[in-house]
This record gives structure tokens, C-alpha cells and sequence, in this order.
């Protein structure tokens, strides 16, 4: 089943919708499980190259992070649910920071366009294998009352939100994309797991203290045997937040 993305970008995008995976990929080798009850579905749309965001394609998996955090925070009481993100594509909730989803990004390109594949899964409704949103909000009763998520819903309240920012960030207007994307460095630090984290760094065989993101949306670090500043590229590195260790991964 697929919808159209009405959006502003020089062609439509499409919105592929599966009710349940029994292939679903992950970065590098990982699976990810896929019943009845998890929001599924891949966004595709053409960037220009000299747009913005053009420039900056690997910021996607962040944008599309940040859009899973604002489709959940409908209203200001669904912060209690304390969703995060964890650098650079998955999605954390709960004080004990259970995975909720992520997102895995694929481009191509083709003449002065990159062909975007945004690929999401979010745990909606299914209580197994981990834990969903709906089980999350009805944690919080009776404290709050808050109502229920259909997958419909979320995935409706997500592509709306990604369609803004890709729209705000492919614009030509160079001003206004640049305060798009300072708004966007603002909601996805203000959202991450990571500010001011000490963590292991195996490569380097030393602990390093995360200061940010820059703007191509890679890991600022800054290691506490000489206080350099280094950044770690998405593509080559994975954050295992349970051990607390960033590692190179083989190539």
C-alpha cells in the first residue's frame, strides 16, 4: 500500500506503507523485527544538489529523527514520555531508554538531483519484543490521560513534519534555510541522549566528552588526554550506548 507526499521539492515523493516486515534492515547487518502494530514505511523524494540540504544530505537520518520526536510530542504532556534520540538514527523512550525505532537513509545520484530513500520504523502499538508508545503512555496513568497513537496517525503526523523541514531546508532562499537549520540543531540536541556524555571512544583507546553535532550532522567530540576537538562520521562509526563505547566499524 503506498500514499503520495504532496511536497514543494521539484518532484513528488512517495510513501511506501508495510503492515509487517519479515526482511527489515537496520544499518550494517543489523535486523529489525517487524510485527503487526509498528509504524513501517519508506519515504522517497529527489533533493536538488545545490539546495541546502543538498549539500548536506547526511543530515537526513537526523531530520527524520527529529520529525519521529515532534509526530510523538503532539501536545506538551507527551514529554513525560521522555523520547530521545540516540546519535545519529535511533529512537530511545523511557527513563530506562528502551529502542523505539530508527532510521536508515539511502541516496543516489542522478543529474543535479539525489533520490532520497528514508527508510522508518517506530514501535506504535506492538508490546513485543521491546516496548511501543501506547505501552508508554499507559505507564503514565493515572498521573496522565493521555490518548492513544494509531500507526495511520503517527506515520500521517511524521511525513507532515519531515515534509517541512526538507521543504524549509530545500528552499533558495539561503536566509531562511539557514534559520531552519539553526531551528533544527536547537530540537535535536535539546531531544539526544549524547550532551556533554563521556564515553569510550575504542579507536582511540581513550574517553571523550560529546559537545555537539556539526553541520553535516557528524559527532563532535572532545578527548580528555589533550582537550582536541574531532568529529565522528556517521558512516564509520556506531554509538553502542549499553557498553558506552563509539566503534569503528569494519569496512
Amino acid at each position: 500500500m503506498c500514499i503520495i507526499f504532496s511536497s514543494q521539492l521539484p518532484s513528488n515523493g512517495l510513501v511506501i506503507i508495510a503492515r509487517e516486515q519479515s526482511e527489515g534492515q537496520g544499518r550494517g547487518t543489523n535486523q529489525w523485527t517487524s510485527p503487526l502494530g509498528c509504524a513501517l514505511f519508506t519515504i522517497c523524494f529527489d533533493v536538488h544538489l545545490s539546495s541546502l540540504l543538498g549539500q548536506r544530505l547526511s543530515l537526513l537520518q537526523l531530520l527524520a529523527s527529529v520529525a519521529v520526536l515532534q509526530a510523538i510530542e503532539r501536545t506538551p504532556e507527551y514529554k513525560a514520555l521522555n523520547v530521545r534520540i540516540k546519535w545519529p538514527n535511533d529512537i530511545f523512550i523511557g527513563n530506562d531508554f528502551t529502542k523505539l525505532g530508527g532510521i536508515l537513509a539511502t541516496s543516489s545520484i542522478c543529474g543535479n538531483f539525489a533520490s532520497i530513500n528514508l527508510g522508518i520504523g517506530v514501535n506504535v502499538s506492538n508490546t513485543q519484543p521491546s516496548t511501543c508508545i501506547n505501552d508508554s503512555i499507559d505507564q503514565q496513568k493515572p498521573t496522565l490521560n493521555l490518548p492513544h497513537f494509531t500507526t495511520e496517525e503517527f506515520i500521517g503526523r511524521t511525513v507532515g513534519y519531515l515534509q517541512e523541514w526538507v521543504s524549509q531546508l530545500s528552499q533558495s532562499n539561503i536566509r531562511q534555510a539557514a534559520i531552519a537549520i539553526h531551528n533544527f540543531y536547537q530540537f535535536y540536541e535539546s531531544h539526544w541522549m549524547h550532551q556533554n556524555q563521556e564515553v569510550f571512544v575504542d579507536k582511540w583507546q581513550e574517553k571523550v566528552t560529546i559537545i555537539g553535532i556539526d553541520e553535516y550532522g557528524f559527532l563532535r567530540v572532545r578527548k580528555s588526554s589533550n582537550g582536541e576537538t574531532l568529529t565522528l562520521h556517521t558512516d564509520v562509526h556506531s554509538f553502542d550506548v549499553r557498553q558506552n563505547i563509539i566503534r569503528e566499524k569494519a569496512i
